[in-house]
């Protein structure tokens, strides 16, 4: 009965041998070593990613802002780069008003105005404290250097009272990418020959209902992502049935292997490079081209653009999520149809 069934019988002498057609030696492998080496496996993987990725965040080409005369601007970016060699991408601005609308919209992660009495520095806090901190950090005394005083800071996108730390995005997403994965495991151990018809019944079922609950505790209950019940629940569903479909099709081409590859990919890379702790910006080189593919990273960049970012990355996180979730259940689809000709034939 696949995933249905009760728990298993007490162990006997021999069971596990005959199991596996009357081979002690790939009896013991099975049962020994295997789980070993797919618990360890996973544990190292999730160490190393995870250390790669935030064991020292730095920026690379963080987008900052600067309003100035061609003399101010070209003052703050050699001096930024002696300070953190490709650490900021300085982009000039025209005026405080540009500057306070390329923050707002996500153009750039922060803003330092020269051109008025007092120099001033425009951030976003709903990218999170570390973010803030780096930006006053590196500009505070680049502005001392430039202007002769210290900057006033203003963050023009603050985060919500009930999401101080700025997570809950984050975590919205990462219960869905964990409920994804187990999804593909238990899909095919309950049911391994379902046809594919069902088996989208199946994720469409799991994404909508998981989407709308977490709408109601983000959105309602808890106030932490207040995008709108529609678009958080929407872009959650896509979510679910993006990795609920990945993990299906993981299952169905590499049997209990998927479990292997959809938790490297789905849950460690994925979450490692959600931008849920902070941008990709702050990533290893490697990692920073995930965030923008990955399933979990286009979620929550999507989420906290239509929280907080006016609808920036709204629209590209619907497509590729959509894409997540259509070509996967398109070669399951194709699999199965060569599948039965092969057995025909």
């Amino acid at each position: 009965m696949g995933g249905l069934a009760g728990p298993p019988p007490p162990a006997q002498p021999g069971a596990e041998t005959a199991r596996s057609d009357g081979s002690r030696g790939r009896a013991l492998a099975r049962g020994i070593l295997l789980p070993a080496a797919i618990a360890t496996l996973n544990g190292v993987v999730f160490v190393a990613v995870y250390l790669g990725a935030l064991h020292d965040p730095v920026p690379h080409d963080l987008a900052v802002g600067v309003v100035g005369t061609d003399q101010q601007v070209g003052a703050v970016a050699q001096a930024l780069e002696q300070a953190t060699p490709g650490g900021f991408a300085v982009r000039d601005l025209p005026d405080a008003d540009a500057a306070a609308a390329a923050v707002r919209a996500d153009d750039v992660y922060g803003a330092l105005v020269l051109d008025g009495a007092a120099p001033q520095l425009l951030t976003a806090g709903a990218h999170g404290q570390g973010v803030t901190e780096t930006l006053t950090q590196a500009l505070t005394p680049v502005a001392q250097q430039v202007a002769g005083a210290a900057p006033t800071s203003q963050d023009l996108v603050p985060l919500v009272a009930e999401d101080s730390r700025g997570l809950s995005v984050f975590y919205a997403a990462f219960g869905v990418v964990l409920g994804g994965f187990l999804f593909g495991i238990a899909t095919f151990q309950a049911a391994p020959q379902l046809l594919l018809r069902w088996r989208v019944v199946s994720i469409a079922l799991f994404a909508l209902v998981a989407g709308a609950l977490v709408a109601v505790l983000a959105d309602v209950v808890y106030a932490a992502v207040p995008a709108g019940l529609l678009v958080v629940g929407g872009l959650v569903a896509l979510l679910a049935a993006a990795c609920g479909a990945t993990a299906a099709l993981a299952f169905r081409w590499l049997g209990s292997a998927g479990q292997v590859v959809t938790s490297i990919g789905l849950v460690i890379l994925g979450n490692a490079t959600s931008t849920g702790n902070s941008p990709a910006e702050f990533l290893p080189g490697w990692m920073r081209p995930l965030a923008d593919v990955l399933p979990s990273g286009v979620a929550v960049q999507a989420l906290r653009g239509a929280t907080y970012f006016q609808d920036a990355d709204l629209v590209r996180g619907v497509v590729v999520l959509g894409l997540w979730t259509a070509l996967p259940l398109l070669l399951i689809a194709g699999t199965d149809l060569v599948a039965r000709r092969r057995a025909r034939d």
